[in-house]
């Protein structure tokens, strides 16, 4: 599987770049990279951010104005492996154990696209074969930018259902019977703005170890 860290966003809320503020003395690229290297087998970034190499190779995206999009078509596009997981850099308290078992669980129920449904829907985590990039690209191309329809759209070309891995798929968490409302919400929160980067500096102090993002 290959990982790719999303990380081509403005950051316009927060004022300064996103994928080099620092959470806990590390830069919250740093902290994403490392959650994927922890399962995937390559993990890269997807983004025009030639800063960046030094965390991990960097993955140029061909599209302006299409917001994560363009970093899932760059993704797969780029990518040899037969699966590709892709993650926001903003949201850092996600343990990389949740994100082991929702690869390990698509891999073997095949689906070929994936996302995840926790506390809502959370479509710029996603999962999808590589073999499902032309199809995804005729999306943008018809001009559709909206993540959750191309997933679901990019499922159903192939006459499946895009699936949506939830809390409800947490029965494996490790020492864990599965965590309430609150604690999810905490796991994945956005942090853009300076006062939501000082709550994950107080949450990631309170909920050591599950919520700590490894």
């Amino acid at each position: 599987m290959h990982g790719f860290v999303l990380a081509g966003g403005e950051s316009s809320r927060m004022g300064q770049d996103k994928a080099l503020l620092e959470l806990s003395g590390r830069p919250m690229v740093e902290i994403a990279v490392e959650k994927l290297r922890g399962f995937c087998a390559e993990v890269s970034i997807a983004g025009n951010r030639d800063d960046l190499t030094q965390f991990a190779p960097v993955v140029r995206e061909e599209r302006m104005g299409c917001g994560p999009a363009a970093g899932i078509e760059a993704g797969l596009k780029a990518s040899h492996r037969a699966w590709v997981m892709f993650i926001p850099v903003d949201v850092p308290l996600v343990p990389m154990e949740f994100l082991r078992l929702w690869a390990g669980e698509a891999l073997r129920v095949q689906m070929g696209v994936s996302y995840l449904g926790v506390l809502g829907k959370q479509p710029a985590f996603c999962l999808l074969q590589r073999e499902r990039q032309a199809v995804f690209s005729s999306l943008l191309e018809k001009g559709e930018r909206r993540l959750e329809p191309l997933l679901n759209f990019t499922a159903a070309a192939d006459g499946y259902a895009s699936w949506m891995y939830d809390e409800r798929d947490l029965y494996g968490y490790p020492d864990y019977h599965g965590p309430d409302e609150q604690t999810l919400a905490r796991w994945f929160t956005n942090v853009n703005t300076p006062e939501e980067l000082a709550t994950a500096e107080r949450w990631l102090v309170e909920e050591r170890p599950f919520g700590d993002g490894r």
